[in-house]
């Protein structure tokens, strides 16, 4: 039975980022990797929902689309409250042109939904991504998808989606791992200036001395939860904040950052955790995804 939609009142005060297409998008997004395609995943997903997350990031990769939609219907609340994203995984990209449109059109079908507000390229596979995009490019010129964006993309391969002439429409977002612990400053600041917003993937991600060090002496001081210093720090360098968790508890805590501020100082301390092995790791893992392994 159809749910009887109703006022939201819960993300009045939200921030927001406005995108170089003019859509606004919450800086909180829930993230869906690893959220189980089952009802339990459909739960946790309500849970965000009631916790007040509007902002979804999923995947085709994740599995977990069709579920995303059963909850955005169940909660009664309009479509057009929520921003939600979905990627084209490699194989697609590989297939071809064709296959990226079958992505999204799946992804559509699963969720339930007559556009995405945004679709990622999940990884630039090389010889690939540009063609992939020239679809979404198309695809946008359908109505299907409201806004194109990037993920795991370095200044290189959007150089060369630029030197390639193809790009008609400006990417909005491009989505790569950013925490304390790893921070590329190089990176962000080529984007910013290029009009298009970091999303920090993986915000929470390699905290594994989280409750001991910087982070947890500056968590005391400010009385918050070392993972709410974490989504601090990338709201004030200005991030979409992509965070995952299934304990509501935590969903809320995530939520609950804008009643303090880290000065410039703590700030700094932050960015000192990111090492040299953490760098040369991820760089390894990028090469490897990019190869489409």
């Amino acid at each position: 039975m159809m749910s009887t939609t109703h006022e939201d009142n819960t993300t009045s005060d939200d921030p927001f980022y406005i995108l170089n297409n003019g859509t606004r998008v919450p800086v909180l997004a829930f993230g869906l990797y690893k959220i189980p395609g089952t009802n339990e995943g459909e739960e946790i997903i309500s849970s965000a929902i009631k916790s007040g997350y509007r902002h979804f990031d999923t995947a085709s990769l994740y599995q977990n689309e069709q579920i995303l939609g059963n909850a955005i219907r169940k909660s009664g609340i309009a479509r057009d409250r929520f921003f939600v994203s979905s990627k084209v995984w490699n194989d697609a990209q590989k297939e071809g042109r064709s296959a990226v449109r079958d992505s999204v059109e799946k992804s559509l079908k699963l969720l339930g939904f007559v556009w995405l507000d945004l679709v990622y390229i999940h990884w630039p596979v090389p010889e690939c991504y540009i063609e992939t995009y020239k679809e979404l490019q198309a695809l946008h010129s359908e109505g299907k998808i409201r806004g194109i964006a990037l993920s795991n993309f370095g200044i290189e391969e959007y150089q060369n989606l630029l030197r390639s002439k193809e790009m008609t429409i400006l990417p909005t977002c491009n989505q790569i791992e950013v925490s304390p612990f790893m921070y590329r400053p190089g990176i962000i600041d080529y984007f910013e200036k290029q009009n298009i917003v970091v999303a920090a993937s993986k915000a929470l991600h390699r905290a594994v001395g989280m409750d001991e060090g910087a982070v947890a002496s500056i968590s005391r001081k400010h009385l918050v939860t070392p993972a709410q210093i974490m989504v601090r720090w990338a709201l004030q360098k200005r991030l979409i904040v992509v965070v995952k968790t299934s304990q509501v508890q935590r969903m809320k805590e995530n939520r609950s950052v804008l009643h303090f501020a880290l000065s410039d100082e703590e700030m700094q301390a932050l960015e000192t955790l990111t090492s040299p092995e953490d760098i040369a790791d991820r760089a390894a893992l990028e090469i490897k995804r990019r190869n489409g392994a």
